[in-house]
């Protein structure tokens, strides 16, 4: 792939196969392995993070990439309670509830990023194109 790793299936799944069974156990380099092959890199790392990070679990996890993570209004105290309450709900399916998340602190979250996306389209429509 000239252009880095397409979103063509063809093309992802040989390329994320081949850096999981190179790095299986070591998220950080599977995970910058896939980024620096360029092209659909936020999706194909996204997906050799899911399989490296479903087998080294929190621990496999670069500390300083989990404590840099800005995911707001969502945190890192708030993902594990949502993983705890998913994997007990397996157990004991009454406990299957939405984890509660401030729904204003969403709403401008989205008006913001409605905001950006919206921004950079507009941007892109002037020259140089």
């Amino acid at each position: 792939c000239a252009k880095g790793v397409s979103g063509y299936m063809y093309h992802t799944l040989p390329c994320v196969l081949h850096v999981w069974l190179t790095h299986q156990n070591d998220y950080r380099a599977a995970v910058t392995q896939m980024v620096r092959l360029g092209g659909d890199s936020d999706t194909t790392a996204a997906i050799v993070g899911a399989i490296v990070g479903a087998r080294v679990g929190k621990a496999g996890l670069p500390h300083e990439w989990l404590a840099t993570l800005v995911e707001w209004p969502r945190s890192v105290t708030w993902m594990e309670r949502l993983a705890d309450q998913l994997a007990a709900s397996f157990e004991d399916p009454a406990q299957r509830t939405a984890l509660w998340i401030n729904p204003v602190k969403l709403l401008f979250r989205n008006a913001f990023f409605m905001f950006v996306v919206l921004a950079h389209g507009f941007r892109r429509l002037m020259p140089p194109y």
